[in-house]
């Protein structure tokens, strides 16, 4: 008989304690292990590549910090996106590519191998796995591969304030790196009125896998006395961690349920009651895949409760709190998000120009021939020769932008000028990862593809404004998506 994942956990950690043989410790998390922290602190093993694999498995964040696992992390890639080989992630949703990539804790050695990386493909699809605005710009500035300046001019300002930004960046500053950590700490106080209980329970959802983060989320609710409700969800907490860990923080971070289900033993009542939400008790609900998870996981059929009792937990009736749609009007809530200015101020102290250009993005398809920026320098050939010899030109023009499509031409005058100086392919695509989502301009052999069938007024128009200029090399830059270059990535 095959054993529990708690039988496995045991065993995994026992061996992770003591010998710490990689090949034991891969065999084990084969059959199925709780992984409920990463292997970071661990010296035997922290950079061993079958980190890479185990880590997959237990869909717990990992680092690569060195070749080898790099190389597994590609192995990985190919395995899964391109052979669809599921040995690793088996248990996992119909999204495993996705969830792949989110587990990458991002570090310099990291960047420094995408960096060389020859695999356009490859890139593209982490950075785009990594849907998150400025997500890979944040470290490019980091590691100081761009200047405040392109941080600035490609920082993607356009947030919704009544939306909790992803903050990957922050967490993974926070509790897996040495600098920067206060920047986690700076949002939610600058937030915590009265939005610390929706940061919190983000936290949560987003970054769960860790208990490391579970247990500051828990500090964060003792600090700040909030009440977090999961009563529109299943479950509490996704099915990540082993069975002491899901009661444990089921029970502390979130109310407690109004109903209760008497099961027909203590474990599975322990478990139902703990983890799932009255949602999920009240009408059986629980989706296949996730029934999969109690079974496999935690040895409980989901289905065998059909026929159990509730009973209605009377202290609980009155501490119903909806933590999604609170009484302050959605609309009315306003969130500060200032990690940019915090990092800057970090980064490049004596800086002392503009932060930010959210007040231009606005279009303006009226005056688009008359901009600052198309009138005296991309009408003057030896004006845009400098553009194109050197992309630092464009940053020392200072002009006062007047709206998003002078923003974008200048944009894409200093990626043309990146192309053509042979910039590394990885921070070309970091920068125009926003303007190709939200405009599909598309970049392929070396050259920027318009799609302006989409977006007639706009578009199109900057199009035509930076095929006739009077520089046939630059105007070569950009062609239209009609071209024999219409296979875009």
């Amino acid at each position: 008989m095959s054993k529990t994942y708690e039988e496995n956990t045991k065993d995994f950690y026992n061996e992770l304690n003591s010998e710490c043989d990689p090949e034991k410790l891969l065999y084990i998390a084969k059959k199925g292990i709780f992984l409920d922290e990463p292997l970071l602190k661990y010296e035997k093993i922290k950079n061993h590549e079958y980190v890479v694999d185990i880590s997959i498995m237990g869909k717990q964040f990992y680092t690569i910090n060195n070749k080898k696992q790099y190389n597994r992390l590609k192995f990985w890639y190919n395995e899964i996106k391109i052979k669809k080989n599921k040995e690793i992630t088996r248990n996992w949703d119909d999204d495993a590519f996705c969830e792949f990539y989110k587990v990458i804790i991002i570090n310099k050695y990291l960047i420094d191998e995408l960096l060389k990386e020859k695999n356009d493909k490859f890139l593209i699809e982490l950075i785009v796995a990594k849907d998150y605005p400025n997500f890979f710009l944040f470290y490019l500035y980091n590691y100081a591969y761009i200047y405040t300046d392109v941080f600035i001019l490609f920082f993607n300002d356009y947030y919704s304030k009544y939306e909790i930004p992803n903050l990957y960046f922050e967490v993974f500053k926070y509790f897996y790196s040495n600098v920067h950590k206060h920047l986690l700490d700076n949002f939610i106080e600058s937030n915590k009125y009265p939005y610390a209980k929706h940061i919190v329970s983000n936290l949560i959802s987003y970054y769960g896998n860790d208990i490391n983060i579970l247990n500051y989320c828990l500090d964060k609710v003792k600090k700040y006395n909030l009440i977090i409700d999961r009563h529109k969800s299943i479950f509490k907490l996704q099915f990540f961690h082993s069975l002491k860990y899901m009661n444990f923080f089921s029970n502390n971070l979130f109310t407690k349920n109004n109903l209760y289900l008497k099961c027909h033993d203590n474990y599975t009542s322990d478990f139902i009651n703990s983890n799932l939400t009255d949602r999920s008790i009240e009408f059986r609900t629980l989706l296949e895949e996730f029934k999969n998870d109690t079974l496999v996981k935690y040895n409980i059929n989901f289905n065998e409760i059909m026929d159990c009792e509730i009973i209605s937990n009377n202290e609980n009736n009155n501490k119903i709190i909806d933590s999604e749609e609170e009484d302050i009007d959605r609309k009315e809530r306003i969130i500060h998000y200032n990690t940019k200015e915090n990092l800057i101020k970090i980064i490049d102290p004596q800086y002392s120009g503009i932060l930010s250009y959210e007040d231009k993005y606005y279009e303006n398809y009226t005056n688009i021939y008359k901009f600052v920026f198309i009138k005296n320098y991309l009408r003057k050939y030896k004006e845009i020769d400098k553009i194109l010899k050197d992309p630092n030109y464009v940053l020392s023009l200072k002009i006062d932008i007047s709206n998003y499509n002078e923003l974008l031409i200048i944009r894409l005058c200093y990626i043309a000028s990146l192309i053509h100086n042979r910039t590394n392919k990885f921070i070309i695509y970091v920068l125009m990862y926003y303007d190709c989502k939200t405009f599909e301009i598309k970049l392929k052999n070396n050259k920027i593809i318009f799609n302006g069938e989409k977006y007639p007024n706009s578009i199109y128009n900057i199009y035509n404004i930076l095929t006739r200029t009077p520089h046939k090399v630059f105007n070569s830059y950009f062609i239209n998506h009609k071209s024999r270059y219409n296979d875009f990535f």
